[in-house]
């Protein structure tokens, strides 16, 4: 990791811009009650912000902590004692496991909030310009500690674990990558394949071979099935990319099926038993459906 004069050096910090910090250190008092408020209304934008922050009592010693930050961040002096406070703040973001980008966005709500507090007191001059430039160089040195402690935690780890479990860990990501492809391709095929079906059948409507009403009810089930696999294929892609694979894609799937099965039994009164329970099974899905749904939407 960068010392603390590196960081000076690539940032194009000066003492000319503690100096501008220092300059507007009233603003980190006056205002600290509302920064911390405004945050924790910006953390509401994370669905699982909960998750890091569970009780009240964790919730008010984060409060106390980001208020000590926000006015140490006009006042402290940028040494290296500054430097292993923000990283011992990243340490204790990478062991909660909380995701860089929550930081990088939460910097990014940090930045805007003090354009606006700024211009508000200082209005807009030459001395407000210079003010926001030393701001903004405050901030990505901020952002830039607290990021880099992640990656070299990461590493950390890594680096102590032995020469066998690298290996195994290695060849099980290379496993999982085949598997992850091995779905694609298999998906894929699956709904060329039914496309090509869609094409039969429609093709043996227009030659009289399979009934309009039975061949139009076949055709629009295949269509629903080939509907649940394109939406399983674009969960898989997503999961690829390091999304959660979503479980209602699957029940989504079965419904398809049950779906397209009710459609076709629907032409054959003689099997009101085996539609009964159909149904049911239908009702059922829908339900799990709802509830993976109401779950997912709250993560």
């Amino acid at each position: 990791m960068e010392t603390i004069e590196e960081l000076k050096v690539h940032y194009n910090w000066t003492e000319e811009d503690e100096e501008n910090l220092r300059r507007v250190a009233w603003i980190g008092e006056k205002y600290k009650e509302e920064f911390v408020e405004e945050f924790y209304r910006h953390l509401e934008n994370f669905p699982d912000a909960s998750k890091y922050l569970s009780s009240k009592e964790i919730r008010d010693r984060h409060k106390e902590k980001i208020k000590r930050w926000f006015a140490s961040f006009f006042t402290s002096k940028y040494d290296a004692q500054y430097l292993k406070g923000l990283y011992r703040v990243g340490e204790v973001h990478f062991k909660i496991g909380l995701p860089p980008h929550y930081v990088q966005a939460s910097m990014n709500f940090v930045r805007s909030y003090l354009m606006n507090i700024i211009n508000k007191e200082m209005g807009t001059s030459a001395e407000t310009n210079r003010i926001l430039i030393s701001i903004n160089k405050a901030l990505d040195i901020n952002l830039d500690v607290m990021i880099n402690s992640f990656r070299e935690e990461e590493l950390r780890l890594y680096h102590a674990m032995g020469k066998y479990q690298k290996i195994l860990i290695e060849n099980v990501k290379r496993i999982s990558w085949f598997f992850d492809f091995f779905i694609v391709f298999t998906l894929a095929v699956v709904g060329v394949f039914l496309i090509v079906w869609i094409i039969y059948e429609i093709w043996l409507i227009l030659t009289g071979v399979l009934p309009l009403e039975r061949g139009g009810l076949s055709v629009l089930g295949s269509i629903l099935i080939l509907y649940a696999i394109s939406e399983l294929l674009s969960e898989e892609i997503k999961h690829i990319k390091g999304s959660a694979l979503s479980l209602k894609v699957f029940v989504g799937v079965a419904l398809a099926a049950v779906i397209r099965k009710v459609l076709i039994l629907s032409l054959s009164p003689e099997k009101v038993q085996e539609l009964i329970t159909l149904s049911l099974v239908i009702l059922a899905l829908g339900v799990v459906f709802w509830l993976i749904y109401r779950v997912e939407s709250k993560l």
